[in-house]
């Protein structure tokens, strides 16, 4: 699952984002054009962080799971 909905609030592009802090990497996507975006999210033993980040983007309230 890559593929990013758009903005919850403007319905603008977004895009995935990453951020290293030291030896650390992190994800997060924000909307291009309202810059809203989600936490970031580190790298997980079972997921990674973008497929974390991406899922938390994606999920909006009372749509089913896919």
């Amino acid at each position: 699952m890559n593929d990013l909905k758009p903005c919850p609030f403007c319905g603008g592009d977004a895009q995935l984002d990453h951020d290293q802090v030291g030896f650390n990497l992190y994800s997060k996507v924000r909307c291009v054009n309202c810059n809203c975006s989600t936490k970031k999210f580190g790298i997980s033993t079972k997921v990674s962080s973008d497929e974390l980040a991406i899922e938390a983007w994606n999920k909006r309230v009372g749509e089913q799971d896919e």
